[in-house]
């Protein structure tokens, strides 16, 4: 029987791409590295704001102290180190604290780090430091293995495990992320329409820190409300997620 040498060499190459592939997946599960949600049966969600702190946080914190809600602020570096140089952003990032936010860190320049772990590593560790010193201006001493880490776009691959060890934290925080970061484009009803069908006890929910929150925030707020859902955060406290489960992916 002749055999085709070319399309022999070509099967056995795909072959070993697939098998590649398929190592790759389970030599690194996402559970390894991310949790998802609060493992509970009670209507309890995590709502999160990315990119901050900016100015747009404070129509977010108003709508939040409305209803009585609490959430985890994502901070960017670059933002954080305002908190030094702009009045505005200080005050802002004061209330956060102040009213039982969290704050996270969401790396120093929120790009994308693919094929640059050591990047990543002297980003994130930076900013954990950022984070340090603005929670030391109000007494509190908190350890790095303490602040949440979410990746930029939700990055994920090889290479987390190291940037995990380096930052000492146990995990990436995750989450829905529907389309609220292109309001304009998306639009409130879709945004809120998004969440509705991703909606479930222990949840956690990505949206970020811009102007357009003021346009579907208060309806969402509205709906958990009368859908009898509370929130949830990393604060030690009535508000702590340990209080109705454990994180997993």
């Amino acid at each position: 029987m002749k055999i085709n040498r070319g399309k022999f060499l070509l099967n056995i190459f795909l072959m070993v791409v697939l098998l590649g592939c398929v190592s790759f997946i389970f030599a690194t599960p996402k559970t390894k590295y991310e949790v998802n949600r609060i493992k509970t049966n009670q209507k309890i969600v995590m709502l999160t704001f990315d990119d901050g702190p900016g100015f747009e946080d404070e129509k977010i914190l108003d709508i939040l102290d409305q209803n009585n809600a609490k959430a985890i602020f994502f901070g960017i570096g670059k933002n954080y180190e305002k908190y030094w140089t702009d009045v505005k952003i200080k005050n802002i990032v004061d209330r956060m604290i102040m009213t039982g936010n969290s704050l996270g860190n969401h790396s120093f320049t929120h790009v994308n780090y693919h094929f640059n772990i050591k990047k990543a590593v002297d980003e994130f560790v930076r900013t954990d430091e950022l984070i340090q010193k603005i929670y030391a201006e109000h007494g509190m001493k908190i350890q790095a293995a303490d602040i949440l880490v979410r990746m930029p776009y939700l990055q994920y691959y090889s290479g987390l495990d190291y940037l995990q060890k380096k930052l000492n934290v146990n995990y990436f925080v995750r989450g829905y992320l529907g389309c609220d970061y292109n309001g304009a484009v998306c639009g409130k009803e879709h945004i809120i329409k998004q969440y509705k069908n991703h909606l479930q006890p222990g949840k956690i929910l990505v949206a970020h820190s811009k102007d357009f929150a003021q346009e579907w925030l208060p309806e969402w707020m509205d709906y958990l409300k009368t859908m009898g859902y509370h929130t949830a955060n990393f604060t030690i406290g009535h508000y702590c997620y340990q209080n109705y489960g454990r994180l997993v992916f």
